[in-house]
């Protein structure tokens, strides 16, 4: 019998914090990890808590006051759920409240949840009908799901080309998972994919036993799926990152499909989690399997896989479908030729046939935006953000100049704030110019737009994605959410305006990233009865990592680029974390991070491992200076896995910063800018 509960909550500016009650003694034998609790605060205040522990101990002057009731005697979350958050907290150095506050929904704190009932509209994406289910894996998509089920790894990738069927693979094992008597966990990247997978997935196996969760459901919606999950009534959950913090339990199964995709590592606010090694985790608690998916996995997920009898193979698309001819321009040429536009001669005439012969299009330019940044023509000042070392990208819809970092807005702007001068001019192609460009040149076609900015109202993703399906639109012109997911049998032509963008990034996973997005791009044309084309303009025609896209090679993109990561020791070979520093005053973070450099690299000496846990810098961050702070990092190559990850970690605990000097921990970070 415990003398003290550890309660979590939430009380305004401070945020979310532990405390230490005592138990009464009617309630010593009644309080449950996970419930919640009303309990005392301040002088005449009574708010919500939730169980995450217990003592028999509490620090000397502190006075505890009594629990005053159960507010719900059903738990909330399971032991389990409270030691996945825990090793949260350790891996990604932040404390269990910070995790805490991100995993419950912030109204959970409200001592009244009568407010929160069923929502009164559902969600567009559950009005749809049941299909019978006559899809049959082909030969190919057979042994794989028979190797799965026979080796039965606890962690397995399906390294798949573009249309090769890797979700009817997913479908198979649900359905064994379902008859098992356990539940399917399903992550995708974006939540315009979660939301296609959904529909597919409801259609095989009905939509009662279905639920969503991501960031765009409401507060309504996300505390019904919370209950239904509690009363184990879903079967099947789909998310986006985010979905790991759902308390499902009795899992059997966790789908991590585009596991190569950046958008799984949340790089802000803390805790600053990558959904992978955080379902894996949750797989290991549950004793669940983990299935990864992609046609260009991640490098050091490929390499693990293929090392441990993991990696299941399917080369061919399903039903023998011809992967698309990909052609690359040379816009070099197209300029010396006096064409200074932004779409090749060679695109612009497969558009048109393609529109003619009544077949679909997708532009890809992984820009927001109308022009990536402005500069003054009379003096050469490019107009940056007031807090961030970025210039601004135009919004040519709104008339505003916008920071993509911070938000800063300038609007109206006419003339340049350094000389006074009338003469700014816009440079670099976003995807609005693009549109606006597209809408000129094709003057009878449907065009239609989706990325971030376009998308104003809930569901609107889902509306333009059913009206391209159903051929109401003629190009679909976006950044990378575009790029994965699409399955549209009436698209034969895709084209990349500029296939170097991503390539020119000064990060260690640039290459992998531009490699990465050429080849999903792809691999959304031709997946009907009609061969499919594919145009890459490019200022850079012989790039390795492009050639490589262009012929569709994930094996030769592979190969060159692991034996560049173990020559520079870089993941697979050694695990990075990466420590940022920042304050208002340049000088003294450069001093801060100097210091704190040079204690590390001391802490490991005498351990004897400086060959084996490798510390690099400080310096100045790529982006030097963010909203209105300046930044350096601390790289550190770490070949110890785990022991390693501790150590370096048990010398940042030691840590003590002045209050004007900010530091951020990443651990395994998928950018170094």
């Amino acid at each position: 019998m415990y003398k003290y509960v550890l309660v979590l909550v939430d009380i305004g500016k401070l945020g979310a914090k532990t405390f230490s009650y005592l138990i009464p003694d009617e309630l010593k034998d009644k309080i449950k990890i996970g419930q919640a609790l009303l309990v005392p605060f301040g002088k005449n205040r009574k708010i919500k808590a939730y169980v995450v522990g217990f003592s028999n101990y509490l620090e000397a002057g502190i006075n505890a006051k009594y629990v005053d009731e159960i507010l719900e005697s059903e738990a909330l979350f399971s032991l389990e759920y409270l030691k996945l958050l825990e090793f949260i907290a350790n891996y990604y150095f932040c404390d269990i409240q910070t995790v805490l506050k991100t995993a419950l929904p912030q109204k959970f704190f409200e001592k009244n949840l009568k407010k929160y009932r069923k929502p009164n509209i559902e969600n567009k994406i559950f009005d749809i009908e049941e299909k019978e289910d006559k899809n049959t894996l082909s030969v190919e998509q057979q042994k794989v799901y028979d190797e799965i089920i026979r080796i039965n790894p606890e962690t397995s990738l399906i390294y798949g080309v573009t249309g090769s069927g890797k979700t009817e693979i997913y479908f198979k094992l649900i359905e064994k998972t379902i008859k098992e008597g356990k539940n399917v966990m399903f992550l995708a990247p974006e939540i315009a994919l979660v939301s296609q997978l959904t529909i597919r997935t409801m259609e095989r196996f009905g939509k009662n036993s279905c639920a969503i969760w991501h960031s765009s459901i409401t507060e309504a919606e996300k505390y019904d799926v919370w209950q239904r999950l509690r009363h184990n009534e879903i079967k099947i959950l789909f998310g986006a990152r985010s979905c790991v913090f759902a308390p499902m339990n009795n899992i059997g199964l966790i789908i991590i499909d585009e596991e190569h995709d950046s958008s799984y590592k949340q790089t802000m606010p803390n805790p600053r989690y990558n959904a992978l090694v955080v379902a894996k985790k949750l797989a290991e608690l549950y004793g669940a399997h983990v299935v990864m998916g992609s046609a260009t996995p991640d490098i050091t997920s490929y390499y693990r896989a293929k090392n441990s009898n993991s990696l299941f193979v399917l080369k061919e698309r399903y039903n023998s479908k011809t992967m698309p001819k990909v052609v690359i321009v040379d816009m070099k040429s197209e300029r010396a030729d006096g064409n200074y536009g932004i779409f090749s001669r060679t695109l612009i005439q497969n558009i048109e046939r393609t529109i003619s012969e009544n077949k679909q299009v997708i532009l890809l330019i992984n820009r927001r935006g109308f022009s990536t940044y402005t500069q003054c023509m009379s003096c050469g000042e490019v107009i940056e953000c007031e807090k961030c070392a970025v210039p601004l990208v135009y919004h040519k819809e709104t008339g505003v100049h916008k920071c993509h970092w911070c938000n800063f807005e300038a609007k109206n702007l006419t003339v340049c704030p350094k000389c006074g001068e009338t003469a700014l001019e816009n440079f670099g192609v976003g995807v609005q110019r693009v549109e606006e460009m597209a809408k000129k040149i094709f003057k009878d076609a449907r065009i239609a737009r989706l990325d971030s900015d376009s998308l104003n109202k809930k569901n609107e993703h889902i509306e333009i994605l059913n009206a391209f399906k159903k051929g109401e639109i003629d190009i679909l012109i976006g950044t990378q959410m575009i790029a994965k997911g699409l399955d549209n049998p009436n698209v034969t032509l895709v084209g990349v305006i500029n296939a170097d963008l991503s390539f020119n990034l000064p990060d260690y996973r640039s290459s992998e990233r531009g490699f990465s997005i050429l080849t999903q791009v792809a691999g959304r044309s031709g997946r009907g009865e009609d061969e499919g084309k594919v145009i890459f303009q490019s200022y850079n025609p012989q790039n390795i990592a492009l050639l490589n896209a262009q012929a569709q090679d994930y094996a030769a993109f592979y190969e060159n680029e692991i034996e560049m990561r173990k020559e520079f020791n870089y993941p697979p070979f050694m695990k990075i974390i990466r420590i940022i520093l920042s304050s208002k005053t340049g000088y003294r973070v450069e001093h801060a991070s100097v210091e704190i450099a040079e204690r590390l690299r001391d802490f490991i000496e005498k351990q004897s491992l400086p060959e084996k846990i490798i510390v690099l810098g400080p310096s100045a961050c790529v982006l030097e200076k963010i909203k209105g702070e300046y930044r350096y990092n601390i790289l550190i190559k770490n070949a110890l896995e785990d022991k390693g990850h501790e150590i370096v970690l048990r010398f940042l605990r030691t840590v003590i910063l002045p209050k004007d000097i900010k530091m951020i921990v990443d651990a395994d970070p998928t950018d170094i800018l």
